[in-house]
């Protein structure tokens, strides 16, 4: 029976600290407090917890707790170096807040070129400003942190590249760091089904104007096109959707009601819409998919061809339309030949004045 007894102790012991490592690997770069590893090991660790942490940890890194390096100690990486020689985790102890934390993965990926020249593409695309840039800047610094010192290199040699970078559509236009919290909340509230509210200025007003509220708006979808955050949100009492720019709203005002929805079970009709398309895009296939439904009639003749599909409304229509400049021609509904028409007929007039 205490031969049981031990074989068990001694079996429960190795899963600890197994769980130990993944503990560290998990949640690094965050440093861990004694309380914090105990209590997500709790099962594990019982009442005489610290002791057994500390065998544990000196199990780990063959060094007693009292002995292991600060993170910012002198020479630290050298000491990895060494760790990662006698196969030892290089975990750190900072005695001012009493926590631990890895000071260099046990585990290493390597990386080829093509890999290294994304990485750097994707750290510089996501710059402050950028839809996610805090998250995604944290994920590739996880990510990077699992590198060969091999693969650290050529991510500096691909930094260092004379020719311009590669440019990802990412930045916006309009700075949205007074926002952030804002995007953050409206895709919490749209996973969790969460009515909102919030304070928004029209466009066609000053942003000292007295801003309108919205009540009791049912999130739809959040969306970032050119350079901007768009929310799109039904609202009851006109029952339709209705676009919202997001830094259009009030930093703020913001809040997330406690009744909920089920996410998805609403679908936005859209609007049908049909327009010309001239012979030299049709000609070349520049047809992207930008529509529900789409579907593409080429004209005998070359003469372009018709093209057929549900927009997200008129407006997100016209906005279409106009990136395609003297290259297209509104042919239905009537509300977007209207439009089209007038905004022809404002810039028209723009250009008239110039001469």
């Amino acid at each position: 029976m205490r031969s049981y007894d031990g074989k068990r102790a001694s079996t429960q012991k190795a899963v600890r600290t197994v769980l130990l490592a993944i503990l560290f690997h998990t949640y690094w770069p965050k440093r861990l407090s004694r309380k914090e590893i105990t209590g997500y090991l709790s099962y594990y660790y019982g009442e005489t917890s610290t002791p057994a942490l500390y065998r544990d940890l000196q199990t780990l890194t063959g060094i007693p707790v009292e002995e292991l390096p600060e993170p910012d100690a002198e020479n630290l990486a050298g000491w990895c170096e060494e760790q990662r020689g006698r196969k030892r985790l290089a975990i750190t102890y900072e005695r001012r807040t009493a926590t631990f934390g890895l000071a260099q993965s046990f585990f290493s990926i390597d990386i080829n070129e093509d890999e290294a020249r994304a990485f750097v593409a994707l750290q510089e695309g996501f710059a402050p400003g950028t839809p996610y840039a805090g998250a995604v800047q944290n994920l590739l610094q996880r990510w990077e942190w699992l590198f060969t010192e091999k693969s650290r290199q050529l991510v500096r040699q691909k930094r260092k590249r004379h020719a311009r970078p590669v440019l990802l559509p990412l930045s916006p236009v309009v700075d949205y760091s007074q926002h952030g919290e804002t995007i953050l909340s409206l895709d919490q509230a749209l996973e969790e089904g969460a009515y909102v509210s919030f304070a928004y200025t029209p466009l066609v007003q000053s942003w000292d104007a007295e801003p309108v509220w919205h009540e009791h708006i049912e999130p739809f979808e959040l969306e970032y096109r050119d350079g901007h955050w768009y929310f799109t949100g039904f609202v009851f009492e006109s029952n339709t959707f209705l676009d919202f720019r997001v830094d259009r709203m009030r930093p703020g005002s913001l809040h997330k009601k406690h009744e909920h929805f089920h996410p998805g079970s609403r679908q936005r009709p859209g609007v049908r819409i049909r327009y010309w398309v001239s012979p030299m895009l049709a000609r070349h296939g520049s047809l992207s998919v930008r529509l529900r439904d789409q579907q593409v009639t080429m004209l005998e003749g070359d003469q372009g061809a018709i093209v057929e599909g549900v927009a997200k409304s008129v407006w997100w229509a016209r906005r279409l339309l106009l990136g395609y400049g003297e290259q297209v021609k509104a042919l239905e509904p009537e509300k977007l030949v209207l439009m089209m028409r007038e905004t022809a007929g404002v810039m028209h007039g723009l250009y008239e004045e110039e001469k």
